[in-house]
């Protein structure tokens, strides 16, 4: 193989000397040298320290340790503690499909971790966060823009499209709506000393509109932002489907005329004829794309973070309200209805308010980011 030309890869097992509470932790598990540097793998840490929450992204991972989110990414040595940048020194290694880290330094940043505070109500139920988290005590400086700036939020389904089902008939457009709803007002609630963002919606009851009306109302409100909410299901309607993930437009395009779309909104659409559709080519629709490319990372960045499931990834997709709405735009799907369990955990309130922050502070990081807010 030619992974055996590059990496020499030895196994220790129990019988090496191991001081530390974590290398304590380890000892029954193989250590593997890769060059110089003894590593463990990413399964292994996940095992050994009883890690219920991680993700992946690309080439990023994030674990969640003592309250803490721990980030890092492969081929990198930089690693990090909640924002705090440490060294390991040698860099995380991809092997075939499995993840390692150099032990030493992993053990010593793991042991300097203190558990971070965590009230008695959140401490008591891990799925709604503190009453008061750390983003409500962040300051929120105004726009850096001097225009408004403009989130639409648009809740998947209504009216007389259910959208899917679970199998104990909880519909989706019912769970998209009130996510959505809690989405806004955790944003307005947070941005509320910033006067000129605005955040709006598609709909704010069960009506039905239609993949076009949606888009026009983004154009009409000239949002910068097209934040779409949805619920998944997998197309054999399996019980055990599960994660999340969220969707960037893997094109735009401008509407010169089309008939009002009769497809589902969760089918990917194909281009039919240039007389209909008119491409839009200019180097702004490219970064539009890019823009939403980043906007889906950030979100499932976050929901790696708060939920213990399937980190599905941020992927292009050509679906109706991505493809034809011209400014950034993004849609999720928060978990799959089709699985008894997560369907149960929809119907919970404290879940869908944790998603809705969640969500939230994705949008708000990404506005720090591209310092749209200070």
């Amino acid at each position: 193989m030619k992974i055996v030309k590059t990496i020499i890869i030895l196994f220790f097992f129990a019988g090496l000397v191991f001081s530390s509470e974590f290398t304590n932790q380890i000892k029954n598990y193989p250590a593997y040298w890769i060059g110089n540097q003894k590593y463990i793998s990413l399964q292994t840490i996940i095992k050994a320290l009883n890690i219920q929450s991680w993700g992946r992204i690309e080439d990023r991972i994030f674990l969640e340790y003592q309250g803490r989110v721990l980030k890092g990414s492969i081929g990198s040595s930089e690693f990090y503690v909640d924002d705090k940048m440490e060294n390991l020194g040698s860099s995380i290694k991809q092997v075939e499909k499995e993840i390692f880290i150099p032990v030493e330094p992993f053990d010593r940043i793991i042991s300097s971790i203190t558990p971070a505070a965590v009230s008695t109500s959140s401490a008591q139920s891990s799925k709604q966060p503190s009453a008061v988290d750390q983003s409500s005590k962040q300051v929120i400086r105004e726009s850096n823009l001097d225009r408004d700036f403009v989130i639409i939020i648009d809740p998947g389904h209504g009216g007389k499209d259910n959208g899917a089902v679970g199998n104990y008939g909880l519909k989706e457009k019912d769970v998209n709506l009130d996510i959505s709803l809690r989405l806004k007002n955790y944003l307005v609630s947070q941005l509320k000393k910033v006067s000129n963002i605005k955040v709006k919606m598609t709909r704010e009851n069960d009506i039905f509109i239609s993949l076009d009306e949606r888009v026009e109302i983004a154009k009409k409100e000239k949002a910068d932002i097209f934040f779409c909410v949805h619920t998944n299901s997998s197309k054999l309607n399996r019980w055990n489907a599960d994660g999340f993930e969220t969707y960037y437009p893997s094109r735009k395009s401008e509407i010169s005329f089309v008939p009002k779309p009769d497809i589902d909104e969760s089918v990917e659409i194909e281009t039919t004829g240039e007389t209909v559709f008119q491409i839009v080519s200019d180097l702004n629709t490219t970064s539009v794309i890019e823009e939403s490319r980043i906007l889906a990372e950030t979100v499932q960045e976050k929901l790696a973070e708060r939920l213990i499931c399937p980190d599905r990834g941020a992927k292009a997709a050509n679906f109706y309200v991505l493809k034809y709405s011209p400014m950034i735009s993004v849609l999720v799907e928060v978990g799959f209805i089709c699985n008894p369990n997560i369907e149960a955990n929809l119907r919970d309130p404290e879940v869908r308010q944790a998603i809705s922050e969640t969500l939230g502070k994705a949008i708000i990081q990404y506005l720090k980011s591209r310092q749209i807010i200070g």
